[in-house]
């Protein structure tokens, strides 16, 4: 049964785009999310009239220091993530390995308890699924521009080219931080919002809404618990809530750097 909750979570959460949930639909994953943001994200106590809000570069310069520094991040051109992979209610645990690699190459494996892997990944120009399950299946739509748009904020620079355009709007409370808001258009079809901590400049939460012909579809990235390795920072707590579901993902090691060869993030030759 825990396999079966399993994949339903992992259908909710965009994995298997292709398999059909009639029971979670558009509006009722819109109202989840809705829910959530609600939840974590309130006003946050009126500023002074002193305290003026910062400007977009300010605020990008002050995040990119916060977590290392622009000219320690330009020396990182790839990552290792392993840790945990859960449900919402921690009914379900998964081994996750995240493997990163500049500008916009992502590959997600996630190891299930029956020994199965499912491997997510993302050339910087299409993503897909696979497993030995459900076999090969392509992101498309809007699930497949959340896809792109999260591999290319996996690198710092990305986000400032993406971000610098954009305005700060005001200030929210998000969990337990004030922050900061940085919100801006990545083309005409997606608007997204960036949540820096007042004090620290962290970025503690990402919020993407993508237009398609169904609804909005709406993505939602909460970070937290930032720890250094070899001089950078990185979440080591995230939550990602998208589709009517929400997925906690906890880090457990990083490793900066690691030999990552280009065709790790190469579709099946059946595919191409």
């Amino acid at each position: 049964m825990k396999i079966q909750r399993l994949f339903r979570v992992l259908v909710l959460s965009g994995f298997f785009v292709g398999v059909s949930t009639p029971e979670v639909n558009a509006q009722q994953a819109e109202t989840r999310l809705r829910n959530a943001s609600e939840k974590d994200v309130e006003p946050a106590t009126p500023r002074t009239a002193d305290a003026p809000l910062p400007t977009v570069e300010d605020l990008l310069k002050r995040s990119a220091d916060a977590i290392g520094g622009e000219e320690a991040w330009k020396k990182t051109t790839s990552r290792r993530l392993k840790g945990l992979y859960q449900s919402e209610d921690s009914s379900v645990f998964l081994g996750m390995e995240i493997l990163q690699k500049s500008p916009n190459k992502s590959l997600t494996k996630l190891t299930l308890p029956n020994g199965m892997t499912i491997r997510d990944v993302c050339d910087g120009h299409t993503a897909w699924v696979e497993s030995s399950a459900r076999g090969y299946q392509e992101y498309t739509g809007a699930a497949l521009a959340a896809k792109l748009k999260q591999a290319d904020f996996q690198d710092p620079g990305n986000v400032e080219k993406s971000a610098k355009g954009g305005k700060v709007t005001g200030m929210q409370k998000v969990a337990a931080h004030n922050t900061y808001v940085l919100e801006f258009d990545g083309d005409k079809k997606s608007h997204s919002k960036l949540f820096f901590d007042a004090d620290s400049g962290l970025l503690v939460r990402s919020e993407d809404v993508i237009s398609t012909p169904e609804g909005p579809y709406a993505v939602a990235i909460d970070m937290d618990d930032y720890r250094e390795v070899t001089g950078l920072k990185f979440p080591f707590r995230m939550k990602r809530t998208e589709k009517g579901a929400v997925i906690l993902i906890r880090i457990t090691q990083v490793t900066v750097n690691p030999p990552l060869d280009d065709t790790l993030f190469l579709k099946p030759d059946f595919a191409k």
